[in-house]
């Protein structure tokens, strides 16, 4: 696992951060605009709730696998207080008091691999996209530039 890019979140603006951050590592990975849509607003939904529950914590931006296909994987960590009823949360049947944003339900269903695990210490969530088919296979060369390019912006 190489890590692309981390952004932590301790301020409101960080969640556009990472959400800018989620759609510019995409693009860079080759994912078409609709994609990129999809992850960024995967990554905004989560990031927000870790902000908004726990004050804050991290995303990191991977790219997983040794072989075809590759993955592009999130994690959002977050040292929170957990989050009550995950159960009922994950099988659609908690209705948040806010009724903001999509949730937890609908950002699994914007990814193709989700996990979350939750404790009274802290949030983990990990989503992941399979790279597009037309992708090249993303060596740590292409890493280091793609790094190079989101921190600098050339």
């Amino acid at each position: 696992m190489a890590i692309v890019f981390t952004v932590d979140v301790h301020h409101e603006e960080d969640v556009v951060t990472a959400r800018q951050r989620a759609s510019q590592v995409a693009s860079a990975l080759g994912f078409d605009a609709s994609e990129q849509t999809r992850i960024a607003t995967a990554v905004s939904e989560i990031v927000r709730n870790a902000f908004r529950y726990a004050g804050g914590g991290s995303a990191q931006f991977h790219v997983t696998g040794e072989t075809s296909p590759q993955l592009l994987e999130i994690v959002v960590t977050d040292a929170g207080r957990g989050i009550p009823h995950l159960d009922d949360v994950l099988a659609g049947r908690y209705k948040s008091a806010t009724g903001m944003g999509m949730g937890i339900v609908g950002t699994r269903r914007l990814m193709d691999q989700f996990r979350i695990e939750s404790s009274p210490s802290g949030t983990t969530v990990a989503m992941a996209k399979l790279l597009p088919k037309r992708a090249v296979f993303v060596t740590a060369s292409q890493l280091g530039e793609i790094k190079h390019v989101l921190t600098t912006g050339r």
